[in-house]
């Protein structure tokens, strides 16, 4: 069973396999907070969202049979792009996307993630890919809490 203390050594595995390129940090951060104070911050999300759904697109998963194979699959993906880790769960109607390890960029307290936009089209691409409704979005659940961002796929009212 996974928990905090699991999730966190899952990232700290990671972390020690991986290497993070420290050349783009800065600017990115500089082009993030220069992009969100000329663009409202709706409009900087739907922008964000719009650049993890083409990411889908470009990163074509393969057509999975089961939560698992597309967990697998995910997160063969997201390594080879050195974005982290993730853990996929059925909850009731939705299902719940766990995602550890995932680039961070120097940021604004203001700001919760200039990430989780991204994730958010990342994860309705490669899920409506497999068969996902088209009204079906993903969206970020709550405040990163422990190194982790957790999101729910379905139909958000």
């Amino acid at each position: 069973m996974a928990g905090p203390a699991v999730d966190e050594q899952i990232s700290l595995n990671y972390y020690a396999r991986q290497q993070c390129s420290r050349q783009w940090v800065h600017f990115l951060a500089a082009m993030f907070a220069e992009f969100e104070e000329r663009v409202e911050a709706a409009e900087a999300n739907q922008f964000l969202s719009a650049i993890g759904f083409k990411m889908a697109l470009l990163l074509p998963l393969q057509r999975c049979e089961s939560l698992d194979d597309l967990e697998n699959d995910i997160n063969n993906v997201l390594e080879g792009i050195d974005w982290g880790w993730v853990r996929l769960r059925e909850d009731g109607n939705f299902i719940e996307i766990t995602h550890g390890a995932y680039p961070a960029i120097p940021q604004d307290d203001s700001r919760s993630s200039w990430l989780a936009p991204i994730l958010e089209g990342l994860y309705a691409g490669w899920l409506g890919q497999q068969g996902g409704e088209p009204a079906f979005t993903a969206r970020l659940t709550g405040a990163p809490r422990g190194g982790l961002l957790t999101f729910s796929y379905g139909r958000h009212g």
